[in-house]
């Protein structure tokens, strides 16, 4: 049974975390979920196909439980129209969420702090001047606020796992509150839900039930805790960890030859 399981070295960093994040959206299976553009589409098409069937995916460019033959490149992919029960426009791809309906979403982004607030807004100075301008919100904000809970995916490095975001624009467990710019629980603001997960390309980490930090979960195989400490922009909880299960050769595969045979997001 041994061959079954992928050595270190048989897949990068980035697709480590892309397969274990289909395993996590084991647990939104028969659920209705909400994703952002990137990675997570590559996620959630392997999710689909390996290990939640009947997870229903919305977008908000308007498109619902789509069936796609080829990986979407973006949320605004005419793919993603193909076998949809639900083809409307944005906003209205976005209502959904305002209702209540969606269980989960999930996003990417540049930067996320140990509350689980994410930036994709822009990156250094200020928003008037910032140093790099980033793609924006799109439906990241309503996303952080209305879905009953969410996931991140994002490469862990120092500068984008960070203290504080330099730009909140998706709300995690303690958010900004206007106008006295205090950092208050999500709670406070009249928000539903808070994240669930960030998993990245060296592990699984989730949120503190007291203080809503973030903490590590689970180590992807050839990782250390030193690893995770040092790639981290603050003093990261590893003291919970345990190793998480070997990839298969058989996810491998299928993300390599079915969900994304042309290497479009770069992946290997």
């Amino acid at each position: 049974m041994a061959d079954k399981y992928a050595k270190i070295g048989d897949y990068t960093a980035a697709e480590a975390m892309v397969i274990n994040a289909a395993r996590f959206l084991k647990n939104f299976d028969c659920q209705k979920g909400l994703i952002g553009t990137g990675l997570p589409l590559v996620a959630t098409q392997l999710a689909k196909l390996l290990y939640s069937p009947n997870m229903i995916i919305f977008v908000e460019t308007g498109q619902a439980d789509a069936k796609p033959e080829e990986l979407p490149i973006s949320i605004m992919d005419s793919r993603l129209t193909y076998g949809s029960s639900w083809q409307m426009g944005d906003p209205e791809g976005l209502f959904p969420l305002s209702r209540g309906e969606i269980d989960f979403g999930f996003i990417g982004g540049a930067q996320i702090d140990k509350y689980g607030n994410v930036n994709s807004t822009f990156i250094g100075g200020d928003y008037n001047k910032p140093a790099k301008r980033l793609a924006g919100t799109a439906g990241a904000v309503d996303i952080g606020v209305f879905a009953k809970t969410t996931v991140t995916l994002m490469a862990h490095q120092k500068r984008r796992v960070v203290e504080k975001v330099d730009y909140l624009t998706t709300p995690g467990w303690m958010v900004k509150k206007w106008p006295s710019g205090e950092m208050v629980r999500r709670e406070e603001m009249g928000m539903q839900g808070g994240p669930n997960a960030f998993i990245s390309t060296l592990g699984i980490m989730k949120y503190d039930e007291d203080s809503r930090i973030m903490y590590v979960d689970k180590i992807f195989p050839g990782v250390t805790p030193d690893d995770i400490k040092n790639s981290t922009g603050f003093d990261i909880d590893v003291s919970r960890a345990s190793e998480n299960e070997q990839l298969l050769l058989e996810e491998i595969k299928i993300l390599r030859e079915k969900i994304d045979p042309l290497n479009v997001y770069g992946m290997r």
